[in-house]
């Protein structure tokens, strides 16, 4: 047998990448710890052992990985409580830190004697697991007769073992696992929860074969799917980050689907196997009851169905058998469509959108030259919700956009529905806020005079619902979600004669769904309109196979009555969250999610085809080569027009992998049509006044924190354009120097010099504060100021001049000549030293620096330790009462965040690690703590502007524009002109120099927007 010290040496860049794979798991556990906190209050909880900062991540994370764990946790129970007179072996292959046998000797402790638990993950990982074990009394106290080692059990009890060891080395990894347990006679289950994924695909497909030459054993697999291809916008999303993290996916690239990783095993050895998506796990009643779909919605308000369904769509859980048999998984739904005969052209736009809307609603903006007509987009989700609106044109040539409306205007919101009346305007209907703070308040826009006007309030506040209109007086309007939990059970009928009344339901009445697909069959005319009902979303969080035929009587007379017929299922049909357009009498379906399944490419635009007693077939209009690339159409809205119709909108959530969004619009037309209308991004419409919803809404804690996005670029151009966007981005793989390897403690004390005075800021208190300066400015040597913040001190350096410090901005070069050499901006950033104003050296312990904004552009590059920075919009300015004249806030971001306190602003996240290059572009908020004890990082600032620069030397770099100064000292001579005047006259004329300042300035606004 071989030496069981035998530990296999590993190259730098392998021991490199494992790192990175290892690193992978820090973010799952703190996801996961938040699942913990939230989902299972009633439990014991394992993973606060493993997590020092818990952070609540957001509904849809959490639902996810609820999902995940759950997932897990179902095969697991399964196999502990199934009846063997062998002995039990659970092995959690690449376990991170997972406190799986804890979770397991708490949850099934009746099922868990004799069970063996075996976690299996990278030595250093295992060493690091142990140290937490062998720390927390926790932990400890669960196992009994405890020892440890150093060879590759790294820690062995009576019912738990720990081994450190490369699930490449199989040879090794089977005679560790012999010295454990007998393997002819035991029930064996191997766990692997998102970590063979990260392997080689051939060491995986080993550890696979040899796992199934155990007799009795199972494999329960849990990990990322490709199921339409690397072109689906979710997958495109997923791969580019795990590429940014430098741990690439290697598995779903050879094995992309269900079927092709249900073929893996078998060709490995494994005798039944078993696949499901996440999304088919979710909906099967085998694994999930309604109530228990239902319960989650209770302890957290919940909306996001399509991000959760693609999230879904992209993991599966195999459970793979080499003895028992397993029931065999439900064959994927086929509904061959039937091919359209006309054909399409899809022109996209150019793109000029920086973050599509979704689940706004559009409508058609009129002009007294109809060639001039417009298509707009209003309310909606960016980064947060919205009541401006924005127009598209077909024109080649922009005209100059209007200034903000001046009417009263439906207020920020989501998820609400305009119908077209024609000529009579414009219908809108509820919408939401939050999942709990739905709205109940309606509006008729009158297309002519871009004028809001407010009718009949609703009976309960109303989002997720349809909407069609029932000729050019009527709109028939649909079930939907009236908070988080609740979904109305009502149609409602609206007119401006009647208001809102109630229909009675005849005969049969559908499920309350929301999010239903609901059109009227295009050219009846009857007074008995007829249509189709199919799909919608319950409250147990599945979508509906249902289909109905309907028809709508009575109309006029206050008591409409509703008939519902029952009709074939069609699962291309039944769709949640999907746009109808009827265009030139037939049917479009556009979009959405189904049970169970990921929608083509094909599918996710069809025509629906009416048959003989309303039967309805799909009809494919689209080739997956014509949606090049292919869009997001979730949240997305369509319209009809003219020839065309035009798709705008539209982005997702990509789980915790970013944001995914359409950056241009795009025109379906005929390709008969000799030359098609190009519809294209025109502007953004702001709004002057607001109306406030008559439902009272919930204050808006703070929005979640959003990542920013990191990138690598690779030419000056590139960069320059980043500065255009005006929007901060951590710049990864720059070549700054050799500072990252060579700038340890004893370097830096060593080049700068021990003995070197400098001045540093000393805080009485973790958080520094500028304005009531809970600090002091004191001076130490170098050597001495090391040694302090190595020991914890909230001590701060933010280097100055070392010539004439009270005039001179900082310059890291002459100031630390014996560092320069170490230390440059590659020639990617030559802007930032073609413009560079000042470079200061930041070096700091435990402090947390003050949040504030600097006027000028720069860049922070971080060489030693970690650093995190939170940033917030320019605009974001009035939530933390920044004084005129100032340029920092008292607020205490951190403490915010960690109490969830922070109302209003988007709050922008950063982590850096050595050579991380942040950009911040000027007048962004920002505030920084510490992960690590010691940070260093050199940060250079630069001008991006032509003009406005206030006068004078700034030495810091956060002077204000001399504009801004200017009108400072203008408004103060404004006051004391009125000193003199009558108090009465004084307010009138004061009132209208403020209205008259706020119209010019939101016209200031539109002018240079458009």
């Amino acid at each position: 047998m071989r030496d069981q010290m035998n530990i296999p040496n590993r190259n730098s860049n392998v021991q490199a990448q494992d790192e990175r794979v290892m690193s992978t798991n820090n973010s799952s556990i703190v996801s996961k710890r938040s699942v913990e906190r939230i989902y299972f209050p009633d439990e014991s909880h394992y993973f606060r052992y493993f997590v020092k900062k818990p952070q609540r991540r957001s509904p849809l994370i959490n639902r996810g990985y609820w999902l995940r764990m759950k997932a897990i946790d179902h095969t697991v129970g399964a196999f502990l409580k199934k009846n063997s007179e062998k002995k039990k072996v659970l092995i959690n292959l690449g376990c991170g830190y997972d406190p799986l046998p804890w979770q397991c000797l708490a949850k099934y402790s009746a099922f868990c004697k004799g069970v063996v638990f075996i976690d299996v993950d990278h030595r250093d990982l295992i060493i690091r697991k142990r140290t937490i074990v062998q720390q927390c009394p926790e932990l400890h106290s669960a196992l009994t007769n405890t020892a440890s080692s150093e060879n590759n059990i790294l820690l062995r009890s009576d019912q738990y073992f720990q081994v450190g060891c490369d699930l490449r080395e199989l040879t090794l990894l089977e005679e560790v696992l012999a010295t454990i347990f007998e393997r002819n006679n035991c029930s064996v289950l191997f766990v692997a929860e998102v970590s063979l994924t990260y392997m080689d695909v051939s060491a995986a497909d080993a550890l696979i074969k040899w796992a199934s030459s155990f007799p009795d054993a199972g494999f329960c697999l849990l990990e990322q799917l490709l199921p339409h291809g690397i072109e689906h916008p979710f997958a495109r999303a997923m791969i580019k980050h795990f590429e940014k993290l430098k741990t690439p996916l290697g598995s779903v690239n050879r094995y992309p689907a269900a079927k092709s990783q249900q073929d893996r095993f078998r060709v490995m050895g494994w005798k039944n196997v078993e696949v499901l998506n996440l999304w088919e796990l979710w909906g099967s009643s085998s694994f999930l009851t309604p109530d228990e779909r239902k319960s989650l919605d209770l302890i957290e308000p919940f909306d996001e169905w399509e991000e959760f369904a693609l999230f879904a769509n992209h993991y599966f859980l195999l459970n793979a058998s080499t003895s028992e048999p397993v029931k065999a998984r439900c064959v994927p739904w086929q509904v061959e469509n039937i091919l359209d005969d006309s054909a399409w052209n899809v022109a996209y736009s150019v793109p000029n959108i920086q973050v599509a809307r979704r689940f706004a609603a559009s409508m058609f903006i009129k002009s007294q030259d109809r060639g001039k007509d417009r298509i707009a987009l209003f309310g909606g989700m960016e980064q947060a919700r919205m009541n401006s609106r924005e127009e598209y044109t077909c024109l080649k040539q922009d005209s100059l956009a209007p200034g903000p409306q001046n009417s009263d205007v439906p207020s920020c919101r989501m998820c609400h529905t305009i119908t077209d009346l024609g000529e009579s305007g414009a219908l809108l209907v509820g919408g939401r806020t939050s999942p709990d703070a739905g709205l109940a308040d309606c509006w008729i826009y009158h297309k002519w005079l871009d004028y809001w006007e407010r009718v009949d309030t609703l009976p309960w506040p109303l989002y997720r619902h349809q909407a069609i209109s029932i000729g050019s007086e009527f709109v028939l309007v649909s079930t939907g979600w009236i908070n988080s939990f609740t979904i109305s059970n009502s149609f409602l009928l609206w007119s401006q004669k009647l208001g809102w009344v109630k229909c009675n339901f005849c005969q049969n009445k559908p499920h309350p769904v929301s999010g239903s697909v609901l059109f009227k069959f295009p050219g009846d005319q009857t007074l008995k309109p007829r249509g189709i009902l199919a799909g919608g979303i319950g409250t147990d969080g599945v979508v509906m196979d249902d289909i109905w035929h309907w028809t709508l009587t009575d109309i006029s007379s206050g008591e409409p009555n509703l008939f519902f017929c029952k009709m074939e299922k069609n699962p291309k049909l039944s769709r949640f969250g999907a746009s109808i357009v009827i265009h030139h009498g037939q049917i479009y379906l556009l979009g959405g999610i189904v049970q169970g399944q990921l929608l083509s490419c094909e599918d996710e635009i069809i025509r629906l085809q009416v048959e003989k007693d309303y039967l309805i077939s799909p009809c494919t209009i689209l080739q997956k080569s014509q949606l090049n690339p292919w869009p997001m159409l979730i949240g997305s809205s369509a319209f009809s027009t003219g020839n065309s119709m035009v798709i705008l909108g539209g982005s997702a959530v990509c789980f915790s992998f970013g944001t995914f969004s359409n950056k241009s619009c795009f025109t379906l037309s005929p390709a008969s049509v000799a030359d098609p209308e190009q519809w294209r991004f025109l502007h953004k419409i702001d709004v002057k006044n607001s109306s406030k919803s008559t439902i009272s809404q919930k204050t808006m804690r703070h929005r979640g924190l959003m990542k920013i996005s990191r990138t690598k670029i690779q030419s000056k151009t590139h960069f320059e354009e980043i500065i255009s966007v005006g929007k901060p981005v951590i710049l990864e793989g720059l070549d700054i120097g050799s500072c990252t390897s060579k700038w340890t403690t004893e370097y830096l004390t060593c080049a700068i010099g021990e003995e070197r005075e400098v001045i540093v800021h000393e805080a009485t208190t973790p958080h520094m504060d500028f304005i009531t300066k809970n600090f002091t400015y004191s001076k130490r040597t170098f050597g001495k100021f090391m040694n302090e913040i190595e020991c914890g001190g909230s001590l701060y350096l933010r280097s100055l001049s070392s010539e004439q410090p009270t005039a001179n901005p900082a310059n890291f070069s002459k100031d630390f000549s014996s560092l320069s050499s170490d230390f440059s901006l590659p020639p990617e950033l030559s802007f930032v030293t073609e413009n560079q104003h000042s470079s200061p050296l930041r070096i700091s312990g435990s402090a947390i620096m003050w949040l504030h904004y600097d006027t000028l552009a720069n860049v922070l590059c971080q060489i030693k330790g970690e650093r995190r920075l939170v940033l917030f919009h320019p605009l974001d300015f009035k939530y933390f009462d920044l004084k005129p004249g100032a340029s920092s806030s008292s607020v205490n971001v951190f403490q915010h965040l960690e109490e969830e306190t922070l109302d209003g602003p988007q709050p922008f996240e950063a982590i850096l690690s050595p050579g991380d290059v942040l950009f911040i572009p000027p007048f962004w908020l920002h505030t920084a703590a510490p992960i690590s004890n010691i940070s260093v990082a050199v940060n250079v600032f630069f001008r991006n502007f032509l003009h406005g620069y206030a006068n004078g030397k700034d030495v810091y770099g956060n002077r204000d524009f001399q504009a801004y100064e200017k009108g400072r000292e203008n408004l103060s001579k404004i006051l004391t002109s009125f000193d003199k005047i009558p108090i009465e006259a004084r307010s009138f004329y004061m009132e209208r120099l403020l209205e008259e300042f706020q119209q010019k300035v939101s016209c200031s606004y539109t002018r240079h927007d458009s």
